[in-house]
C-alpha cells in the first residue's frame, strides 16, 4: 500500500490531507447531528400546546428542555418572549423567531464548507496528477522511444492511481456533503414550523 501510494506522486500528499479533513469533517457532524439536533418536538407538540393554552409557561419551557435541538431552542425563546396574561405582539415573535434561527444556522453548517472542498476539489488534484502522469510518459516515448516500457509504466501508473485516490476520497465526501445539507434543511424547515405553529396557537 505504501509503495503504490508514493508511486502516486507528491500529489497523494495533498489528497491524503483532504482526506484526512473530510473524514474528520464527517465524523463530527455525525455526532453533532445524532447528538446534539436528536429528538422530535411532534411528540411533545400537543402537550406544549396544552400549556400554551392554560397559560403555563413554565411548564411549557421545561418541555422545550427535553431536547437540546434548534427546534426546541427557537421555541423555548419564544415562549420565553411571551408574556401569557397580555395580549401577544406576533410581529416582534415572527422576527424573534428569524433571529433565533439565523443564530443556530453557524452550528448547523460548521465545517461543511471543508467538507464541501474535499468533495470537490479532491478530483481535481486526482486529474491534475493524471495529467502531469501522463505527460511524464509522452515525455519518456519522446526521449527514449516504447523500448522502456517500465519508465513509459511509471508516467501510466502515477497518472491512474491519483485519480483513483482522488476519486475514492471525493465520491464519499460528497454523499455526505449532500447528505448533511440535507438534514440543516430539515433542521431549518422544522424550526421553521416549530415557531409558526406557536405564533399560529396564540392568534386562536
Amino acid at each position: 500500500m505504501l509503495e503504490i501510494f508514493k508511486s502516486g506522486g507528491p500529489l497523494m500528499y495533498i489528497i491524503l490531507i483532504l482526506s484526512v479533513m473530510g473524514t474528520a469533517v464527517i465524523v463530527e457532524r455525525m455526532l453533532y447531528f445524532f447528538i446534539s439536533e436528536k429528538g422530535d418536538m411532534s411528540a411533545i407538540k400537543y402537550e406544549i400546546e396544552e400549556c400554551i393554552k392554560n397559560k403555563n409557561k413554565e411548564g411549557a419551557m421545561e418541555l422545550c428542555d427535553l431536547y437540546e435541538n434548534s427546534s426546541s431552542k427557537v421555541l423555548k425563546e419564544l415562549i420565553n418572549e411571551t408574556d401569557f396574561s397580555n395580549p401577544a405582539d406576533l410581529a416582534y415573535l415572527e422576527e424573534k423567531s428569524r433571529e433565533v434561527a439565523l443564530s443556530q444556522l453557524p452550528r448547523l453548517e460548521k465545517f461543511m464548507w471543508l467538507l464541501g472542498v474535499t468533495a470537490h476539489v479532491t478530483p481535481l488534484v486526482g486529474l491534475l496528477g493524471t495529467v502531469s502522469g501522463m505527460i511524464k510518459a509522452f515525455r519518456v516515448i519522446s526521449e527514449v522511444g516504447t523500448g522502456t516500457p517500465e519508465l513509459l509504466a511509471e508516467g501510466i501508473s502515477q497518472a491512474l492511481i491519483t485519480t483513483a485516490a482522488g476519486l475514492s476520497v471525493a465520491i464519499p465526501a460528497l454523499i455526505f456533503y449532500n447528505y448533511f445539507n440535507k438534514k440543516i434543511d430539515n433542521i431549518v424547515n422544522e424550526m421553521e414550523k416549530s415557531s409558526v405553529e406557536f405564533i399560529n396557537l396564540l392568534r386562536k
